[in-house]
């Protein structure tokens, strides 16, 4: 019987990574796309290390797999603060990370996915259902991405594809607030870590088939953050 194939993006930290540790653990082959790998990721099919804006290199480098069963989103770039400090550089790669590659390899890989009747799981956040004071742009792309996911959902179930938006709250380890001025509390319950997301996938994969959870919130049990030192 043929291994089962994922296809995981922002797999070199954070959730991506975890996610991908818990796909091979289940007997996927996983294929990672991320910059600067970590020491010790011999669970990888193969590690792509590149810049996911660069799309046209991006799509190359997928080309010659030839089995999707799975297309995780994960990869997340985010600047917080007021929208007037946002520069266009920022609000340009925000918006090429968070939604256009997504979408983008989304719908390369459809074909792929339909004929196993595979799924898109997209990692998009919290703030995809709230109002984002100093962190309006990337709450908009995840509203975008989540959004991007329910249509996508009624687009392709009669073909057997799942799409899944899995959205999480603070977490630490991860690099998505090293251009924040604060980071979740270090206080017992005030943060998520990586490996509780992946456990949720992991939950939403083994799902008998006919049955899907197409939106999930991961969230710690309290709602505290620190100011980062100076």
């Amino acid at each position: 019987m043929e291994l089962k194939t994922a296809i995981v993006t922002g797999a070199s930290s954070g959730i991506g990574l975890a996610i991908s540790k818990m796909l091979a653990e289940e007997g996927y082959k996983v294929y990672g796309i991320g910059r600067i790998f970590p020491d010790g990721c011999d669970f990888f099919e193969k590690r792509i290390s590149l810049d996911l804006r660069d799309t046209d290199i991006l799509l190359s480098k997928i080309a010659g797999i030839k089995r999707v069963d799975l297309l995780v989103n994960a990869a997340g770039s985010a600047f917080y603060g007021l929208a007037e400090f946002n520069t266009p550089d920022q609000i340009r790669e925000m918006c090429r990370v968070d939604l256009e590659a997504p979408m983008i390899l989304t719908s390369t890989l459809l074909p792929k996915l339909k004929d196993v009747r595979g799924m898109v799981i997209n990692i998009a956040s919290v703030t995809s259902t709230r109002i984002n004071t100093h962190g309006a742009v990337y709450g908009a792309l995840k509203a975008g991405l989540r959004s991007y996911s329910r249509s996508l959902y009624e687009e392709v179930r009669k073909t057997g594809v799942r799409v899944v938006t899995v959205c999480p709250d603070l977490t630490a380890g991860t690099k998505l607030y090293r251009n924040a001025d604060f980071k979740p509390s270090e206080d017992d319950g005030c943060y998520l870590v990586p490996e509780d997301t992946a456990e949720c996938v992991r939950d939403i994969i083994n799902m008998r088939e006919g049955a899907v959870v197409t939106e999930v919130e991961v969230r710690p049990q309290f709602n505290r953050i620190e100011k980062k030192p100076k």
